[in-house]
Order: structure tokens, then sequence, then C-alpha cells
């Protein structure tokens, strides 16, 4: 609870200050607009800024993805580790209580926890964007965060099922912790800043290709050229989760603009592959947990 509210704390001053943002650049746009109006000018080279309200929801899902992982890690952790730490298995499992049956109540635990906080965050979100950005949501709009928090869900699950299947496999808890904890820092910061910064786009404000005036279509071709360097770079983010999460989650909530006013069946269509990553890194380790608390030896062992 600590962890959300922390999170709905940061995702309220994201919106405001956002909105803020937005209707400093409206202000700004009408006061020149009525400028040139008054000089007899013509404003046609003008351009109105755009408002698309889940756009505000770039820093939120920016911190689901690094504060996100960490709580279910810590969840994942404790689900096992406590019953290590107190030597509890020998007795529990001295009853007629199958590993399976006691381990996918863990599990079930760890979804209950992190969904109730997935969507609580997300309700919290919708209503910050009415209460605090002071826009109105579409229902195509709530569709979309509501959607964003089911993919939320499976992303926070993946590292609750990777925190816990470390814990039952290294037989020092603390060891399996810090292990977990460098895997995070791999996979949710190194690994996706590496894959940011090969991106050439990203070497120039507003991108590489618009500052030297160059369209998306020839931007491809000139890429095609380098088809190793692109291919590199491409595997190098691929191997991250939260860059699966991010581009799904950018694309559904028009974080990244090309996917702006597009249908909810286009943008799940189109992000296919980040689905199945997402969805079979998670049955990866959920199975494998299972198949590891069933057969582990080192839970019977003390924990030192």
């Amino acid at each position: 609870m600590t962890f959300t509210i922390f999170l709905i704390a940061l995702t309220g001053i994201s919106i405001y200050v956002g909105a803020v943002n937005f209707h400093t650049k409206v202000t700004l746009f009408e006061t020149t607009y009525a400028t040139l109006i008054a000089s007899g000018q013509s404003p046609a080279d003008l351009i109105r800024p755009e408002f698309y309200p889940l756009q505000l929801l770039r820093a939120s899902i920016e911190y689901l993805e690094i504060i996100g992982a960490i709580l279910a890690i810590s969840l994942g952790y404790l689900s096992i580790a406590k019953e290590k730490g107190n030597n509890t298995l020998p007795l529990i499992f001295s009853r007629p209580v199958s590993r399976k049956k006691f381990y996918s109540g863990k599990l079930l635990g760890g979804v209950g926890i992190i969904a109730s906080l997935s969507v609580l965050l997300f309700i919290s979100i919708a209503l910050m964007l009415i209460f605090v950005g002071g826009v109105s949501l579409s229902l195509s709009e709530i569709s979309k965060i509501l959607l964003s928090a089911l993919v939320t869900i499976v992303y926070l699950l993946t590292f609750f099922s990777f925190a816990a299947l470390a814990t039952i496999l290294i037989k020092n808890s603390s060891n399996a912790l810090i292990f977990s904890f460098v895997v995070w820092l791999l996979f949710v910061l190194i690994v996706p800043q590496i894959g940011d910064t090969m991106d050439t786009d990203n070497q120039v404000p507003g991108g590489f290709f618009n500052a030297i005036h160059i369209n998306q279509v020839d931007s491809h071709i000139i890429l095609k050229q380098f088809p190793i360097y692109e291919n590199i770079r491409t595997g190098t983010e691929d191997t991250s989760i939260t860059k699966h999460y991010e581009r799904l989650t950018f694309a559904l909530l028009g974080i990244k603009d090309t996917y702006n006013g597009k249908t909810i069946g286009f943008i799940v269509y189109d992000k296919r592959l980040d689905i199945y990553w997402l969805l079979t890194a998670l049955a990866l380790f959920m199975i494998w947990s299972v198949f590891a608390f069933s057969r582990s030896k080192t839970l019977w062992q003390k924990n030192e």
C-alpha cells in the first residue's frame, strides 16, 4: 500500500505538470494568434497544439516499469523467504497438502495483491485525468486505460514469479534477493537504455531524421542499409521484458504519436509480438517456479 500511495502521488504530480504545460502552450498559441491578426499578418504557419489526454500518463508508465517491478520482486521474494526463514514448510507438509497446491496458493495470493493494486492505481489515474488534468475521457480512452492495467498486471506478475523462482532455487534468501535485483537492474534499466542510446531518433531532440527533414518512409529505407546495426539494436531491446511492456502501453495510450486515433484492435494486432513476449515470459517463470517448488531440496534446509 505504501508503494501504491507513492505511485499515485507521483502520478498525480506528473499529470498536473503535464496539464499545466499543455495549457501554457495553448495560451501562448492564442496570444501569438491574436497578435498576428492584430498586426494584419497571416497566422497560417502557426500549428495549434494537439491534446491527447492519455499522453499525460507517460511518466506513470515509466514509474511502473521501475518502482512497480521493485514492488513485484519484493512480494515474490517474501512469499517464499518467510517460509524458508521460519522453517515452517516441514510442518505444513506434515499435513495432507501437496506442494503444487500450496505454491498455487502463493501464486493466487500474488495475483490478488498485484491485480488489486494495479486496478486501484489505474482507477486513480483515470480520476486524476478528469479532476486534476481537467479532461473528459471517451469510452475508447477508458477501455485503453483498463487494457493497460491488464498489461501491467501481466508485467508485474512476471517479476513476482521470477523473484519467487530465484528464492526457491537459491539456498540463501539474501543472495536470492540480491540476484533478483541485479536482474532487475540489468533488464529494467541498463538494457533498455542501451537500446534507446543506439536508436538514431533518440540522438537529437525531436528525432534525428526529423531534424534533417527526412520523412518516416525515407528513414526506414535508410535504416535498411544498416541491417546488422539495426538487428543488434532491436535484439538488445527484445531481451528486456520492460521494453515490451513499454512498447505496448505507449501504443495503447497514444504516447507514441503514430498510434493516436487508432482502434484497440489495430494496436493489439500491430503489437502482437510484444504481447507474445510478455505472456511467454509470465508462463515460463510461473511454470518453472511451480516445478522448482515441487522438486526443490533447498526449501527443506535451514536458511543461513
